[in-house]
C-alpha cells in the first residue's frame, strides 16, 4: 500500500484550493464512521492476532475529509495468518473531496475503476487484503451525456517483507452517451513501476518497468439485448523478463439476452502479456455462493488466457428458479486450462420454506511452466439447503460434498455441512462441521468443527463470537483469492457504525 505518503500535502492542498469560505459558511457538519476489530487467538500456534480499522468521514458543506487507521499486532511475529507487511500501527487512508454540481476533486487517497478494470481498477479488498488504492489527485466533470476523468496517482505493492514495487499512474478517460441505446467510452494511462529492496539497492535496468495503454468501451442496449465491448493494448518495455519491447492486449465482451422467461448471459475474454497490478478485469468464470465450489473458483492467467463463459436462467412453476451454465478457459496454444458445468435450482413454497440445490463438474489443467502436461485436477461438487420456520425462529441447513481426483494423487472426499438458527432478528447461532479423507494437505487433522454466535446489539454494533476448528481454503473475490490457513481457537469480531 501507500501508506498514505503524500496524502497529507494533497489533502491541504485541496482544502486551501476550495477556499477559506467554503466550509465556514455552511452550518451542516456530519461525521460518519466505522470501527472493525478482529481478534483471535491461536492453540495450536498458542500466538494471537488483534486487527483493529478505523474509518472516519467529516463532511462540512462541499468538503468531505476523511482517513482510515488500522492496527495490526501480533504476538508473536513469526505468527501472522494474514501474511501481510504492514506497520503495528499506521494511517492507512487519508483524503479530502470537494463536491459542487457537476464538479468532483479528490486529493489524497481514492479509488477508481476505469470501465470494466481492464485499463485501470484502483479499489480496496479488505477482507482478502488487497488494496490499489491510489494516493494522489483525481478529477471528474459530469454532463448530463458525458463524464471526464483526470487523475494522477501512485500505490506500493508488497513483494516481500524487505521488497516492494511503486507503482505511478497518470490517466484519463471520457465517457459519453451518443443515444438512447448507445455509449462510448476511451482511455489512455501512462504507468511505471520502480521494485525497490530495503536491504539492497537494485539498479534500473532490472527494476523499472514503464508502458502506455490504450483502451475503447462500447455499450448498446437494443430492446432485450446487452451488448458490452471492451478493448486495450499496452506497449512498453519490461527489462525484468528481458523483453525490450512488450506489447499486450486484453480484450472483453458481454450479452445479456431475455426471451420470454428465459435469461441468456454470455461472456468471451482473450487476455495477452496483460498482468499488472493495476487492473483486475473480468474473469468469465463462475464466482459461486456455496463454500466448497468457491474454493475451487479458477483463477485466471491474465499472460495468456483466451476462454467464455455461458449461461442461462428462467422461472420454473410456482416458485421455482433454475439457472445453468458452462465456462472454458485456454491458452493462445489451444492448451486447455479449465472448464466447467454447473447448474443450480431453488424453489420457494408459500409457507416460506426454501429448497435449493447446486452442482458442479470441472477440471483444472496442469501446466508445468508453459507447458502443458495433460494432466488435469477433477471435482465433482453437489450441494444442497433447506430453510424453515421453527417456532418464531429460522432455521438454515446447508451440505456440500465433493470429490477430488488429483493428477499425481489419490482421490478423496470433503464433506462440509452447516447449521444456523435464527431465533431472533438480531441472533444467529451457527454450527459447521468439516471432514476429508485426504490424509495429505491437511496433516493429522481431518475433522474440523466450530461455532459461531452474531449478534447486533444497540447503536449499530454487531459482535461475533466464535470457537472451534476451521479448515483453511482458498477464497476469492472478482478474479483476487487468498488462501486462509487453518485455525483452532476463539476468535472476536465487532463492527461499530457512527
Amino acid at each position: 500500500m501507500s501508506r498514505g505518503r503524500g496524502a497529507a500535502a494533497c489533502t491541504l492542498a485541496l482544502l486551501i484550493a476550495t477556499g477559506p469560505g467554503a466550509a465556514v459558511a455552511q452550518t451542516d457538519v456530519f461525521a460518519t464512521g466505522v470501527v472493525t476489530g478482529d481478534f483471535l487467538y491461536n492453540t495450536d500456534e498458542e500466538a494471537s492476532v488483534a486487527d483493529a480499522r478505523f474509518e472516519l468521514d467529516l463532511i462540512v458543506g462541499p468538503v468531505t475529509a476523511g482517513s482510515v487507521f488500522r492496527a495490526y499486532q501480533l504476538s508473536d511475529p513469526s505468527y501472522n495468518p494474514r501474511s501481510v507487511y504492514v506497520p503495528p500501527a499506521e494511517l492507512k487512508h487519508l483524503y479530502a473531496e470537494y463536491v459542487q454540481g457537476e464538479l468532483l476533486l479528490r486529493g489524497g487517497n481514492y479509488l477508481e475503476t476505469f470501465g470494466r478494470g481492464i485499463t485501470l481498477r484502483a479499489y480496496e479488498e479488505v477482507a482478502l487484503e488487497y488494496d490499489t488504492t491510489l494516493d494522489g489527485l483525481l478529477g471528474e466533470y459530469t454532463w448530463d451525456w458525458a463524464e471526464f476523468t483526470l487523475l494522477t496517482g501512485v500505490v506500493t505493492e508488497d513483494v516481500t517483507a524487505v521488497r516492494h514495487r511503486e507503482h505511478i499512474v497518470q490517466g484519463t478517460r471520457l465517457w459519453a452517451r451518443a443515444t438512447d441505446w448507445l455509449s462510448l467510452a476511451g482511455s489512455a494511462l501512462g504507468r511505471s513501476a520502480t521494485e525497490k529492496d530495503d536491504e539492497v539497492e537494485l539498479p534500473d535496468e532490472i527494476s523499472r518497468f514503464e508502458d502506455v495503454v490504450l483502451g475503447g468501451e462500447v455499450d448498446a442496449w437494443l430492446g432485450p439485448v446487452t451488448v458490452g465491448i471492451e478493448y486495450a493494448g499496452r506497449s512498453g518495455e519490461n527489462p525484468v523478463t528481458e523483453e525490450q519491447k512488450l506489447e499486450g492486449h486484453a480484450g472483453y465482451a458481454t450479452v445479456t439476452a431475455m426471451v420470454g422467461p428465459v435469461t441468456f448471459f454470455g461472456e468471451y475474454k482473450d487476455y495477452d502479456d496483460y498482468y499488472d497490478y493495476m487492473v483486475n478485469p473480468p474473469t468469465a468464470v463462475k464466482e459461486h455462493p456455496w463454500t466448497l465450489m468457491n474454493r475451487a473458483t479458477y483463477q485466471i492467467d491474465l499472460n495468456d488466457e483466451r476462454g467464455w463463459l455461458a449461461e442461462g436462467s428462467a422461472s420454473v412453476g410456482s416458485g421455482g428458479f433454475i439457472s445453468g451454465g458452462a465456462s472454458e478457459a485456454r491458452n493462445h496454444d489451444s492448451d486447455l486450462r479449465h472448464w466447467e458445468i454447473y447448474g443450480d435450482y431453488v424453489h420457494t413454497f408459500d409457507s416460506g420454506t426454501i429448497l435449493a440445490f447446486a452442482g458442479s463438474w470441472q477440471r483444472e489443467y496442469l501446466f508445468v511452466g508453459e507447458t502443458a502436461s495433460g494432466k488435469f485436477t477433477e471435482r465433482f461438487i453437489g450441494a444442497g439447503e433447506v430453510d424453515f420456520s421453527l417456532g418464531t425462529g429460522q432455521i438454515e441447513l446447508v451440505v456440500e460434498a465433493e470429490r477430488l481426483d488429483a493428477p499425481d494423487g489419490e482421490p478423496y472426499e470433503d464433506l462440509l455441512t452447516s447449521v444456523a438458527w435464527y431465533p431472533t432478528p438480531t441472533s444467529t447461532v451457527i454450527a459447521t462441521a468439516e471432514k476429508t479423507t485426504d490424509d495429505v494437505a491437511d496433516g493429522e487433522r481431518d475433522t474440523w468443527f466450530i461455532v459461531e454466535l452474531r449478534k447486533t446489539l444497540a447503536q449499530d454494533l454487531d459482535v461475533s463470537l466464535s470457537g472451534g476448528t476451521q479448515r483453511g481454503g482458498k477464497i476469492c473475490t472478482g478474479g483476487i483469492c487468498y488462501v486462509e490457513p487453518e485455525f483452532e481457537g476463539a476468535r472476536l469480531r465487532f463492527t461499530k457504525y457512527f
